[in-house]
């Protein structure tokens, strides 16, 4: 992966990347940065046959950089995790699953759980994607600009947190023996179908963060496209992109993530409903899948989580790599939070100012 990003922003840079870029993992902010990528509000401006109203308009204003659209998703995910509302019953633990929290929050959670005698607290969860969740919700402040704070009490606080969560025993690394036990499954909105058809005691929550404050859902972008700033075909380019928003491509079930056209995520959402009102719906456990009412009440509260979501979770894979590397010698206790801090530091520079 890294070879594939060092090959197509070398393509880029020098003028020979290809009209129409698929961003996915290509490092967006540098692209920006260096003026690589067409701003398509100017081609949206000039375009009368787009109705931008049939587009979410949080999400492209959230996929924004500065006041320029550089990169337009044709489908995201939502980041929330399904919360499993028996046990949390059961245990007499109440947690808002309108609110965020944080993962200081968890903890407390997690730790009550662990004295109750339930230790399943959290399904697929390991040390490092906690720290790529920790780097992706501080990105600004950590990566703001290109001028890089990893030697900071900042991160290493987030490193000392995520170290103390596991060695307390609140979480482990890897799978539980059994999901059905875990009381919270890192599991998003990456699917209408999926969205729709999971058990009827579990239901969506925040998903803990840094900080515990967010303004709006957060989403992360499944398929992202960009124009190269060097093309002699941007017109073109454009006109495949809005061929991609189109209700016929969006409503394609080869189409993964939740599309951004409204039209062609409403039609899937009942889709599925009908499926499962029909009895027709294709599942491993048909005995699992909720009623027509509970399907019913969750696609409103999908559209509803779709219409708060305005927090775009994005980073530089080669940072994650690098922050991800240097973290085995603090999680192992090889080296310390300081020292681990100012390789990272030192590295990420040495990256940004290639």
């Amino acid at each position: 992966m890294e070879k594939y990003v060092q090959a197509v922003t070398t393509q880029v840079i020098s003028g020979k990347g290809s009209d129409l870029i698929l961003m996915n993992n290509l490092p967006q902010n540098k692209f920006v940065a260096n003026k690589l990528l067409v701003n398509l509000y100017d081609l949206m401006a000039k375009d009368s046959s787009l109705d931008q109203n049939a587009l979410y308009a949080n999400i492209l204003k959230a996929s924004q950089d500065g006041d320029g659209l550089y990169v337009t998703p044709l489908s995201f995910s939502l980041e929330m995790v399904q919360g499993n509302t028996g046990v949390l019953k059961k245990e007499n633990i109440s947690v808002d699953k309108n609110k965020p929290w944080s993962w200081s929050q968890f903890k407390d959670v997690a730790m009550k759980l662990k004295e109750q005698g339930n230790r399943e607290g959290y399904y697929n969860l390991i040390m490092s994607p906690l720290l790529y969740d920790y780097i992706e919700d501080n990105y600004a402040e950590l990566v703001g600009q290109g001028k890089p704070n990893f030697d900071s009490d900042l991160f290493r606080n987030m490193m000392k947190e995520i170290k103390s969560i596991y060695d307390e025993g609140l979480l482990s690394e890897g799978f539980t023996s059994d999901p059905g036990k875990a009381v919270f499954q890192m599991v998003g909105i990456f699917h209408p179908a999926a969205a729709l058809t999971m058990s009827s005691n579990f239901e969506y929550y925040q998903k803990p963060n840094a900080s515990g404050k967010q303004e709006g859902v957060p989403f992360k972008s499944m398929y992202s496209f960009g124009v190269n700033s060097k093309s002699e075909v941007q017109p073109e380019a454009w006109e495949f992109i809005k061929f991609l928003l189109s209700d016929e491509m969006q409503a394609s079930p080869d189409l993964s993530g939740l599309p951004i056209n409204k039209a062609a995520t409403d039609k899937k959402l009942n889709e599925v409903l009908q499926q499962i009102e029909n009895g027709t719906m294709d599942a491993p456990f048909p005995e699992d899948l909720p009623d027509a009412e509970t399907t019913k009440k969750r696609i409103t509260e999908v559209q509803k989580l779709i219409s708060e979501a305005g927090v775009r979770k994005s980073s530089d894979m080669k940072v994650l790599t690098i922050t991800l590397e240097e973290f085995e010698s603090f999680k192992s206790g090889q080296k310390s939070a300081e020292e681990v801090s100012k390789l990272i530091q030192n590295r990420v520079t040495t990256y940004l100012n290639e």
